[in-house]
């Protein structure tokens, strides 16, 4: 077996499992390819019909059930775990691989000396069009470069990656327990270890509810950054501290405006402070937030970039 793809898999609508099914299983060719399709416990009567056709139409899709709903992190575990392909990919259950994306990596695939493969991905939004993302680096990154990218900014896509699943273990898979980021986690250690070698070409397609980030309440609780201290711990980010917490105080940044922007001027305030509480010498950036917060919510919106750039959370019911 030559790649296993993991997909974890929980109550997503059955039109959009099969269109990412069918698009990973369109790249196969004549590679030896499985999809590892992980249902996470689904509820949806739906999602379980479709998965049970799904694998009892192609051998090269092996179904594992979960008794119980861990999250994506513990889903892509276990199906690694089952993987028998020498390089892992990737796919969420409602994202598209793009045609001719294994034929494209072909020659990095065949070298021995190569241990991570990643290409652009591209946002797909309800019009049905392809919008464009952050250009990939156009040459091979290794760290401490790579890792400082990594940490400075979300550039690539997990879906959008092949790793050899010899080093996808070495670093323990992913990190379980996170609902949130555990994506950013793994592959910024995983940039330790490997240098990154790009294809240029269009690889995923990852799909989007609209033009920001459709998020549940829990997304805009302090807990939803566990990531940023598990990385912190983590033996092969111990010497990147600084840029660490850099990050962490920018994503507090970002928790705080999106919360305020939900109506949640409560939470908002106590991630704002909490945020100047880790690098007190930013009390302008504190002086900026609580003039927003003073302000009604348009106003607030329309200068909400004076605080912090982050894309826009647009809140939906708590599931």
């Amino acid at each position: 077996m030559e790649i296993s793809v993991i997909c974890p898999v929980f109550d997503t609508s059955p039109p959009l499992l099969q269109a990412a099914v069918a698009s990973v299983l369109a790249e196969g060719g004549e590679t030896e390819l499985e999809l590892i399709l992980v249902d996470d416990a689904s509820r949806s009567s739906d999602t379980v019909a479709a998965l049970d056709a799904l694998a009892a139409n192609d051998s090269r899709i092996r179904l594992a059930r979960r008794c119980a709903n861990a999250g994506p992190a513990s889903a892509r575990n276990e199906g690694i775990g089952l993987a028998r392909g020498e390089w892992i990919g990737f796919i969420d259950a409602d994202d598209l691989w793009l045609p001719g994306r294994i034929a494209r990596s072909r020659i990095l695939l065949d070298r021995k000396d190569v241990a991570w493969i990643g290409g652009r991905h591209r946002l797909l939004h309800p019009d049905g069009l392809l919008h464009d993302t952050p250009n990939l680096p156009g040459r091979v990154l290794a760290s401490p470069e790579l890792t400082r990218m990594f940490i400075a900014n979300f550039w690539m896509h997990l879906g959008a990656t092949l790793v050899r699943r010899h080093l996808v273990e070495r670093i323990g898979g992913f990190s379980e327990g996170l609902s949130y980021y555990e994506d950013f986690l793994f592959l910024t250690k995983l940039s330790v270890l490997s240098a990154l070698h790009p294809i240029d070409a269009d690889v995923y397609a990852w799909r989007r509810a609209g033009t920001g980030l459709t998020a549940s309440p829990a997304r805009l609780a302090a807990r939803s950054m566990r990531m940023h201290g598990l990385a912190a711990a983590d033996p092969l980010l111990r010497g990147f501290r600084r840029e660490l917490r850099w990050a962490r105080y920018s994503a507090r940044k970002g928790l705080a405006l999106n919360n305020l922007l939900a109506g949640r001027r409560g939470p908002a305030l106590a991630l704002a402070l909490d945020a100047w509480r880790m690098d007190p010498r930013e009390f302008r950036d504190l002086i900026v937030f609580l003039g927003l917060w003073a302000r009604h919510r348009t106003a607030a919106l329309a200068h909400s970039r004076r605080y912090s750039p982050v894309e826009h959370f647009q809140l939906q019911d708590s599931q």
